[in-house]
């Protein structure tokens, strides 16, 4: 006979009343702790629960689509107190956090197309920094918080442009018939990191910040993209297609020992790194889109949230690194890429110099503070 039923079993005719009580009892507590939960985590919650120094600690900042459209939402490293920082009726993506911790820059859709804002993390104080009727995209702060990076197609395909964190003196700094994407800044200021088709496929570059000293980091006939820095600059972490489905890479900061370290069988995407290095932060679709973190030897992973919304292109707020390079403002004189220098693992490097159009130094009405709060 089972214990759960029968004359004397704990569902029996004469213990029900008891056990009814005790149920509701438990439901009430439950209900009560959620409550607190969700008033913890922002609005729809996350998994939380994992210990608070995992991956060395800090904020990431994400895009969820829980209230029905893409917002900036923020979040402790464990997935606790989720904070929602935008609140437009339209889609934002790509938020990225200034060294410092006091500004989120990410692009958002105004008019139809895309362009760059930035705001406090408590919701306050959105500035539009481009106006454009193409989109402008995928934006990055400077260590030194002065410059941005972004992606604009404003000159007929899609090149890489930096411009003071007022939004004034945008300048071309790529110009390349095939499209750059995803700048980031390396954590001394002295490079940026990013992804070009420009000799076939999509693979994995670094530059200077005016363009010159173009070095190939990844030779495959798969996507290499999203590419982004430890906050010590030693290692890049990526996602790439090489092997069937996008997984995580990590690679030293010179291409070489490139590692996979996720898993998934449908996809891993869009990494960030811990502040202390120890592990990387990224998205993978379960029974909805939800963000991980994997350990850089990618022995251990951990779920970070947990909705039926998607949520998305997580980063990492760093706040550590080796010393800043000093980065003047972005010029407000033409800026055109040099010699391009060509790095492809195995191979010796090749330096060939080509004539290309000088860039183009766009001049934009100064940054606007926009107001587009629910």
């Amino acid at each position: 006979m089972s214990m759960f039923s029968g004359e004397y079993g704990p569902f029996s005719k004469e213990r029900l009343p008891l056990v009814a009580g005790i149920a509701v009892a438990v439901l009430l507590v439950v209900g009560v702790a959620v409550f607190f939960l969700l008033r913890q985590s922002g609005e729809d919650g996350g998994a939380g629960g994992l210990p608070p120094t995992v991956g060395g600690g800090g904020k990431l900042v994400f895009i969820s689509d829980r209230t029905g459209n893409y917002d900036v939402f923020t979040m402790d490293a464990d997935g606790t107190n989720q904070f929602r920082v935008t609140r437009s009726s339209t889609n934002e993506s790509y938020p990225r956090w200034s060294r410092d911790g006091t500004k989120i820059v990410y692009e958002g859709i105004q008019d139809g197309t895309s362009e760059i804002y930035t705001i406090n993390p408590d919701g306050t104080g959105e500035v539009r920094l481009t106006d454009n009727r193409v989109d402008d995209l995928i934006p990055d702060f400077s260590p030194d918080g002065r410059r941005i990076a972004f992606v604009s197609e404003r000159d007929g395909n899609f090149e890489i442009y930096v411009m003071n964190a007022n939004g004034s003196g945008q300048t071309r700094i790529t110009d390349h018939p095939d499209s750059d994407f995803s700048p980031r800044w390396s954590p001394d200021g002295r490079k940026i990191l990013f992804q070009s088709s420009r000799d076939g496929s999509s693979e994995l570059y670094t530059m200077d910040p005016d363009g010159k000293n173009i070095v190939r980091l990844t030779n495959n006939e798969a996507t290499d993209e999203l590419p982004t820095w430890s906050s010590d600059g030693t290692k890049i972490a990526f996602q790439s297609a090489r092997d069937g489905v996008s997984h995580i890479y990590v690679m030293n900061a010179d291409g070489s020992d490139q590692r996979r370290i996720s898993n998934s069988k449908l996809g891993d995407f869009g990494p960030s790194f811990s502040p202390d290095g120890s592990r990387v932060a990224y998205q993978t679709l379960k029974k909805s889109v939800e963000i991980l973190m994997v350990t850089v030897d990618g022995q251990t992973t951990d779920q970070v949230t947990s909705n039926k919304a998607g949520e998305f292109v997580a980063h990492w707020q760093s706040g550590q690194g080796p010393p800043i390079a000093s980065v003047s403002p972005a010029p407000t004189t033409t800026v055109a890429p040099g010699p391009a220098t060509t790095v492809r693992p195995g191979a010796t490097t090749s330096t060939t110099s080509t004539t290309r159009p000088a860039s183009t130094t766009t001049t934009r009405p100064a940054a606007t503070t926009t107001t587009r709060r629910a």
